[in-house]
This record gives C-alpha cells, sequence and structure tokens, in this order.
C-alpha cells in the first residue's frame, strides 16, 4: 500500500480555508486533486480487474471527506471508465496506448449510459451508433429524450475528457443491441465537433460535481471505438448486461463513502457535543449536551454502524473476488451492500444533523453534505428501491439464493428467515408476481426484506472480525428497533426489552466514548468549525466583518 492519503493534506493543493472561492475555482481544484489522489494510489489493470484490496481500499479512505466532489471524479474514472474498457484492453493492443494514459489520469473519463427519457429503463435507450463503409460509426442523438443526462462532459482544468458511451449499433438497418463506445469528448479545453453540452443547475446543497446535458451530431467515430464484437449476440439481455457489469461494482464502491461519512460525522458530533454546553433551569450549572440520552444514542448508533459496516464491506468485497460465485449472486450481494448502507447511512446522519442544531446547517461542517450525498448515492449506479424490488422478486421467485445464515439461531437471522417466509408465503396465493395483488402487498416490503437479509449478513460479518462486543450489542439492538413490531409478534421480545438492550449497550459504549471517537482515526481529514473553539475562531475570522463605522473587512 502507499503511504498514508494524510500526507497529502500537508499540500498546497489540499490545504482547506474556509473561504467561497467562485465555484470554477472550486472544481478545477477538484479535477486536479482527483489527479493527485489518482496518482497516490498507482491502481493497476490488476486492481481494476480483479478488484484488489488497494482497489477498495481507496474508496474507504478518509481523502474522500476532504473533497467528495474530487472523489466522485476518481471513482467514476476508475471503477466504470477504466472498468469496462480494462478487459478489452488484455486482447486489443490498440487500447493500451489509452489505457495507460486512464491510469495515469492524463485523460479524465466519464461514462454515459442513461438519457433523459430512459432513466431506469437504460435498455431503451435511443442513441444510435450506425456503422458505416469504412468499418467505422457515426454517432447520433435521435431526440431531445435521448440527450446524454447527468454525466460530466464540459472542459475543466484542461484535462481531456473520453467518455464510455452506450448507444444502439445499428448495421444495415439492423438492430444490433446496445454497446459500448470510446468517444473523446473534449480536449479540455473545447468541445470536440458535433458534441453538445448543457450545463445543468447545480443539485442538493454544498459543493457537489457539476452535472451536464450531452447530445451528438453526427460525431464520426473509428472502428476501434466500439468494445466488443460488432456481429450480433446470441443473447441480447446477456449482451446487455455484460457490458455494464462495472455498475454492480459501482453499486458497492459508491455506498463504500457511507463509512467515512458516518466516521467523520460521529466524530465531529461527538467532540462537539462534549464542549457544547447548556444550562439546567434559571440557576442551574451548565452541563455538557452529551450529558442527554438524546444526544448519546445517534452519536452511538453511528460509531456501531461503521464500526459494523466495514467488516461487511471486506466480506463483500471477497465474494466479489470469488470465481465460484454468480455473476447473479454478485449482483444481489451488491444490492443487499447498498440497501444497509444507504439505511444507516441516511438515518444516522439525519439523526446527527439535527441534534446538532443550527451548527450542523452550515454547509463547512459537513454534515449537510455529507447526508445530500448518501442520498445521491441512492439513485447512482441504480436507484435503490428499483434494484431492491428485482432482487427481491428474483428471489421469492426461487431463480437465485443468497449465502445462509452462519448462525440461525440469532435475533436478525430469525428475522430474515422469518420475514421471507412470509413474504413468499403471500406470494404464493397471488396469480401472478405483476399483478395488482403483488404491487399492493409485495412490492412494498421488497425493500424491508433485502434490509432483513443485510443485517443479519453485517452482524455475521462483524462478529466474525472480532468487532467490539459492545458496538456490536448496540448495532443489533438497533436493527431490532427498525422492525420493532415483528420481533415482539413472533419472537415475544417486548419493546421494553428492546429498549432495555439498547440502554445497556449504549452505556457500555458511552462508558469509552473518547476510545471509540479517536479510535476512528478520521481527525485529520475532519475541516467542520463546530469540532473546537480554535476552529470556530478560525471560521469566524475568513468571514466578511461590518462594524458600526460603515467599514467592512473582506474574509471570504
Amino acid at each position: 500500500m502507499p503511504s498514508s492519503t494524510v500526507n497529502l493534506l500537508s499540500s498546497d493543493l489540499f490545504k482547506h480555508h474556509y473561504g467561497s472561492d467562485p465555484q470554477g475555482k472550486h472544481l478545477e481544484r477538484s479535477y486536479h486533486r482527483a489527479r493527485a489522489v489518482a496518482r497516490h494510489w498507482g491502481l493497476t489493470l490488476d486492481d481494476i480487474l480483479s478488484l484488489t484490496p488497494r482497489f477498495w481500499h481507496a474508496h474507504t479512505d478518509g481523502i474522500t471527506l476532504r473533497d467528495t466532489v474530487a472523489h466522485t471524479i476518481f471513482t467514476i474514472h476508475y471503477n466504470l471508465v477504466a472498468g469496462t474498457i480494462a478487459p478489452y484492453a488484455l486482447e486489443r493492443p490498440d487500447l493500451q496506448p489509452l489505457m495507460k494514459q486512464i491510469l495515469h489520469f492524463d485523460v479524465v473519463g466519464g461514462y454515459m449510459l442513461n438519457e433523459v427519457g430512459h432513466g431506469c429503463d437504460a435498455r431503451n435507450i435511443e442513441t444510435t451508433a450506425t456503422w458505416q463503409s469504412d468499418g467505422g460509426f457515426v454517432l447520433n442523438t435521435p431526440s431531445p429524450n435521448a440527450r446524454k443526462f447527468m454525466p460530466p462532459t464540459i472542459p475543466v482544468a484542461g484535462i481531456p475528457r473520453i467518455a464510455i458511451v452506450f448507444a444502439r449499433l445499428l448495421v444495415e438497418g439492423e438492430d444490433r443491441g446496445i454497446r459500448p463506445f470510446v468517444v473523446h469528448i473534449n480536449n479540455g479545453w473545447q468541445m470536440r465537433h458535433g458534441i453538445r453540452a448543457w450545463r445543468l443547475p447545480v443539485i442538493a446543497s454544498g459543493r457537489m460535481l457539476h452535472h451536464d446535458l450531452t447530445s451528438f451530431s453526427h460525431v464520426h467515430l473509428p472502428s476501434t471505438a466500439l468494445l466488443g464484437k460488432i456481429a450480433r449476440p446470441s443473447n441480447m439481455r446477456d449482451q446487455y448486461l455484460s457490458s455494464i457489469h462495472r455498475l454492480s461494482v459501482g453499486a458497492i464502491v459508491l455506498s463504500l463513502w457511507v463509512i467515512p461519512f458516518l466516521k467523520c460525522a460521529a466524530y465531529v458530533v461527538g467532540k462537539y457535543s462534549q464542549h457544547r454546553t447548556v444550562q439546567q433551569g434559571v440557576r442551574g450549572e451548565r452541563v455538557p449536551i452529551i450529558t442527554f440520552r438524546t444526544q448519546q444514542l445517534p452519536i452511538t448508533h453511528a460509531l456501531a454502524e461503521a464500526a459494523v459496516l466495514e467488516p461487511f464491506a471486506d466480506w463483500i468485497a471477497a465474494q466479489h473476488r470469488s470465481p465460484s460465485l454468480s455473476p447473479a449472486t454478485k449482483h444481489g450481494l451488491s444490492v443487499i451492500l447498498k440497501v444497509i448502507f444507504l439505511q444507516n447511512g441516511r438515518g444516522s446522519l439525519s439523526e446527527l444533523i439535527e441534534r446538532s442544531g443550527a451548527q450542523g446547517m452550515f454547509p463547512d461542517n459537513e454534515l449537510i453534505k455529507l447526508e445530500s450525498l448518501t442520498r445521491i448515492v441512492g439513485i447512482a449506479e441504480g436507484e435503490v428501491l428499483v434494484l431492491s424490488i428485482r432482487f427481491a422478486t428474483e428471489m421469492l421467485l426461487g431463480r437465485y439464493s443468497v449465502p445462509d445464515a452462519k448462525k440461525p439461531g440469532s435475533l436478525l437471522a430469525q428475522h430474515e428467515t422469518g420475514f421471507i417466509g412470509e413474504l413468499r408465503k403471500l406470494r404464493q396465493s397471488f396469480k401472478e408476481h405483476r399483478g395488482e395483488d403483488y404491487n399492493h402487498y409485495l412490492l412494498p416490503q421488497c425493500r424491508p426484506m433485502v434490509l432483513a437479509i443485510g443485517q443479519r449478513m453485517v452482524y455475521e460479518a462483524a462478529v466474525e472480525r472480532g468487532v467490539d462486543r459492545d458496538l456490536l450489542a448496540l448495532y443489533e439492538a438497533g436493527a431490532v428497533k427498525s422492525d420493532s413490531s415483528w420481533y415482539v409478534e413472533q419472537l415475544g421480545l417486548s419493546r421494553a426489552a428492546q429498549f432495555d438492550r439498547e440502554r445497556q449497550a449504549c452505556d457500555a459504549v458511552m462508558a469509552q466514548l473518547d476510545r471509540h471517537l479517536d479510535g476512528l482515526d478520521i481527525e485529520p481529514y475532519c475541516t467542520a468549525p463546530m469540532l473546537s473553539a480554535s476552529r470556530w475562531d478560525r471560521f469566524l475570522n475568513s468571514a466578511p466583518l461590518y462594524t458600526g463605522l460603515g467599514g467592512s473587512r473582506a474574509g471570504r
């Protein structure tokens, strides 16, 4: 492994300052930071293809927090773009110079699948690549609905941009399915002739990656632009799924951000809650807000989730490297990971923001930004609800399964087995799985079903890793609380008993709170001014100052 990315923080490029530079300047800096992070890790073709520990570690590192825009660029570039081209580069010498440029980040890559009119139904995209008699292709956007939606395409930072563009291959009038093409988009300063891009408004809150709307008009591509064979595939569906195989990995790597997000939020709010005080009554003494159980629970639950999600992510990564598992099972595991990470990430981040009062609303304190990015992860690389419905339906129909519970007698394993058993019995009473009954009774329960599977798997991976037993007990208590009524109805675990299990676990974690917070090793990457009085002073000193004399001091 390379040296710690903490070393990057001392460079001028990564030094943090509270200020409001123009958006364009922030964006250029993010691209240069993405390049610096890329060259720090030095991912190889084998890292990309074999999904090595180095590949996974690069997506959970704390440097993500310093510039989430840079890390978004990094992830798209190495997972989706490099990951799509890499298998072909092994057999095509003509692609190897481009692959070298990609690995060294001499170019920046984009992934262009979805269109304005085709989000969750990407198999119906309209963009066409028409074969020409000279062996090349002509790329066209036939309608406004076919414009590529969201991927960045405008020139930024002088770095040439390429993209994997998915288009319907037409050969002498025959539709040969959706195929990936390598397309040079711009030279870093100017768009390629025939390619138009519209800059879209900034989404969510805080600093986010820019997004564009892109169209192609008679863009000529060489024969080498096509990735794969020009012949009509024997199975169009299998060919399509094969061409977008890195989306399954992408669902994991984007979800992995939740780990540093939870660590950062737990650390920031945990430390803030120890120095922020309130007065007890009119004449009472001032006490830290961490004194109150309502403050303790969100912090300790976030600590527990961060502790158990990390070994689960490692276990999932190992399954993806296993040649014995089918692609369908690997995809299912990716869906499970995404569901469980989003459930914990969104829930805990929302709670921690709420327990931070007005401080939590400032983008500089990072919490709002992290929550917004977690919501975006729920849409990127496949919308989480749609993925859950497809996965749960396939399981209920018996088309494939996931690894069985190692400890079937555990609370979470019993919940998984009981919940799925209820849904299977319900499904068997329906005539079909696309009818009105299925829509009304089963679709709303597909995501909770996937969550139940994930909670059991997370717990088992954490036990195997030897996660702190207090954190493990608190995670289990939180998982039980997510479907409290089932445990009451089916296992006779009363609400009072559930509450008491959570209370005991929280007490145990709180007894060693600073040890747990400091053990996150996330402090160097956190820039929130609410962390300490000295950081808050630096934050205020960077703000414009207005005085009664009518003057002002330029800050930000």
